[in-house]
């Protein structure tokens, strides 16, 4: 996924550096999306191997 980068505008409309604090938060808020949707698939898989563990031992019974 290719993050879209905002269209450098000259003029009055920002300077370099009021862009460039634009990207970077827009960086960090693509990361953290990133590592939160990493969390949620490895407690998933957990909880999965968990269900299975249980159906298992649930046969064996």
């Amino acid at each position: 996924m290719m993050a879209a980068t905002p269209p450098i505008t000259s003029g009055s409309a920002g300077s370099p550096e009021q862009n460039l604090d634009k990207m970077i938060k827009h960086q960090e808020r693509m990361f953290s999306l990133e590592i939160t949707k990493e969390i949620a698939k490895s407690q998933h898989d957990m909880l999965m191997s968990t269900a299975r563990t249980l159906g298992q031992s649930a046969e064996k019974a």
